[in-house]
């Protein structure tokens, strides 16, 4: 690896990340047309790391070296980069390096990338429907007050032919129609769950389709309290007589130790209650175990299926822990209502075990009446964890 720039490089290097900041905070207020192409075409590229990729092997291809990517880009010492990052490639053929007003163009590129990249995960849409078995379009679509041929129209259907398993995005209608954006910010989570802080954390608003249990304790990061949001409403869309869900602790405003927790800290997990046939005289004020007997397994069903929906979203669910028990019952549900074994397999620890790993549901003592939620890292956020 080539060392990093001596020192008498060093004054050139903070005019540069100077600049680079003025620039990308102007950027950030819409004032800032981005660089003109010339000048980025004649000294180099923004390239979007693909998998498998190396900052050696970017740096060789360009003739440049680590520590000239390095700098275009504000990486200091780090060497690691991750798929769908954008990167600047400085023009380095033939011994050329890089002005400091193209380095700073190149990061206020890479900054708009960034953004770019985190709007294109955005969620915009309120309703994900997993077809169950006698279900047609028509009867979904009655459900949910649109027609036929905008759910086709949404999901690229050539005719009402669905099956079992399949997930539907409906438009419009009753609850479907409303944009719900996901806004994935950095800098907000620090450190680990069990041992972070949260910085400039968002407050679950109220909201008559769930019930706040300690209103201190119900800050989280930006996405973490839109895609519990999303779910929960996503459920109270299929089932409009559904009773409200207990939500309890998300962190408190600044993070950090929160009592009755080992976890909670950094702003990305939340507990959310389940949802029963007959609501317990105690909830939603305090969480009611679930058995086979008293549990909507539809709609409780309906809430883990729609968590599931964001795992491969930016700023997704990463883990969910509950009880055992409650995977059996919920993994019974979904396989007879049209689950596919991939699916199940994915998600589930049961049939295997308690002890099995890898899978994105994980059993956890003392989570019999109620779903612990965490959410992964916005990518390339270096101080979440």
């Amino acid at each position: 690896m080539s060392a990093t720039p001596t020192s008498p490089r060093a004054p050139l290097r903070r005019l540069v990340v100077a600049a680079a900041c003025l620039l990308c905070a102007v950027a950030g207020l819409g004032l800032l047309a981005p660089p003109a192409r010339a000048e980025v075409a004649s000294d180099g590229s923004l390239h979007v790391v693909r998998k498998g990729e190396s900052l050696s092997r970017l740096a060789r291809a360009a003739g440049c070296t680590i520590a000239d990517v390095q700098v275009a880009n504000d990486l200091g010492t780090k060497t690691v980069i991750y798929p769908g990052q954008p990167l600047f490639i400085p023009n380095c053929a033939g011994g050329a390096r890089p002005s400091a007003a193209t380095l700073s163009a190149a990061k206020a590129k890479a900054a708009a990338g960034q953004a770019a990249q985190a709007k294109a995960a955005t969620v915009d849409e309120l309703v994900r429907h997993r077809v169950r078995k006698g279900e047609s379009l028509s009867r979904i679509a009655k459900r949910y007050g649109c027609s036929p041929s905008d759910i086709r129209a949404r999901n690229n259907m050539r005719d009402n032919t669905i099956h079992p398993g399949q997930l539907l995005l409906i438009p419009g209608g009753r609850g479907g129609g409303a944009r719900f954006e996901v806004d994935v910010k950095k800098g907000q989570s620090v450190g680990k769950p069990h041992r972070g802080k949260l910085v400039g954390g968002v407050q679950l608003p109220h909201d008559k389709s769930y019930y706040r249990r300690r209103t201190a304790r119900a800050y989280g990061a930006a996405h973490t309290v839109a895609y519990t949001r999303q779910a929960i409403t996503s459920v109270r869309a299929r089932y409009p007589k559904i009773h409200r869900l207990a939500v309890g602790d998300l962190s408190s405003e600044g993070g950090g130790s929160l009592p009755g927790h080992r976890s909670h800290q950094s702003g990305r997990d939340v507990d959310l209650g389940l949802y029963y046939r007959r609501r317990p005289k105690t909830y939603p004020k305090e969480f009611a175990p679930g058995d086979g007997k008293n549990l909507d397994l539809a709609a409780t069903w309906a809430l883990v299926d729609a968590l599931l929906a964001t795992r491969k979203l930016a700023g997704g669910v990463e883990h969910i822990f509950l009880d055992y028990g409650l995977q059996r019952l919920l993994y019974k549900y979904a396989k007879e209502h049209g689950a596919s074994a991939k699916l199940l397999a994915e998600v589930f620890q049961y049939p295997h075990g308690k002890g099995r790993g890898g899978t994105l549901i994980q059993h956890v003592p003392a989570h019999h009446d109620h779903i612990h939620v965490r959410y992964k890292c916005p990518a390339g956020d270096r101080g979440c964890q």
